[in-house]
């Protein structure tokens, strides 16, 4: 079983907790803005999670569809959205053979670092998948991790609470695979659940490459979900562009 297949579920959301709807709402008017999202637009939510993003998509007139592999965080996606709303629809499926045809989605968005976690040919062809997925002239959304942010910064271990439950985070990057690596400990009531992630880093040269060969066009990185500029030192590196 891979990494993230026993990942995510109620366990990724404890540790994950200030990745809330408010913060969804900022990221949605970002991209908004960025993608000039119209309206009436069908938006493929790649690796939707828990589909914090679906509903305020949905409300700005989009067809919003959620894909995640994970059961349980479909099940909250669900379960979130008003009885009275058509979208946004969820469905499971793996992201590597997603269950579309080609050119279906207008809007193609992969937030909140749901890229990098296979090996290289298998993170190329997921590029290559938002390309297929995608009108001509449709728009893609990458929200990615910021490598050299996250390596000046990173913290080897760190603890911390939540409702009765000790997190215990160790982070260590692997120069020979160029993988950021974590293990996550959760004790409750003395018993330990173990967890990993493991997300390879890409730069903003190796990430512009794969999307330029993917034939998408870049139109724009910028460093955070509210549209600052993209530097070394941005807390994100979201990449949009277009098909051509």
């Amino acid at each position: 079983m891979e990494w993230f297949e026993r990942w995510f579920g109620d366990e990724y959301l404890i540790v994950y907790e200030h990745r809330n709807t408010d913060e969804a709402e900022r990221e949605v008017e970002t991209i908004r803005k960025v993608l000039d999202l119209r309206g009436e637009e069908l938006v493929l939510d790649l690796c939707c999670g828990s589909g914090r993003h679906g509903i305020p998509l949905a409300r700005l007139g989009c067809g919003v569809i959620g894909l995640d592999y994970s059961d349980k965080l479909l099940a909250i996606a669900e379960a979130s959205r008003p009885r009275d709303m058509k979208y946004p629809m969820f469905v499971r499926a793996d992201a590597r053979s997603t269950v579309f045809g080609d050119g279906t989605f207008d809007v193609v968005l992969n937030l909140f670092t749901s890229f990098g976690y296979f090996e290289d040919n298998e993170n190329v062809a997921f590029i290559r998948s938002i390309a297929r997925l995608l009108k001509p002239g449709g728009r893609f959304y990458i929200d990615y991790l910021n490598p050299p942010r996250v390596l000046a910064g990173l913290v080897p271990e760190s603890k911390k609470e939540r409702n009765g439950i000790t997190v215990i985070e160790n982070r260590m990057f692997n120069g020979s695979t160029q993988r950021l690596e974590k293990t996550i400990t959760l004790i409750r009531d003395g018993s330990p659940q173990i967890f990993h992630e493991s997300v390879h880093l890409y730069n903003c040269s190796e990430m512009l490459d794969m999307i330029s060969g993917a034939r998408l066009s870049i139109d724009g990185v910028i460093g955070s979900i509210n549209g600052d500029a993209y530097d070394e030192s941005s807390e994100r590196m979201i990449l949009f562009g277009t098909r051509i």
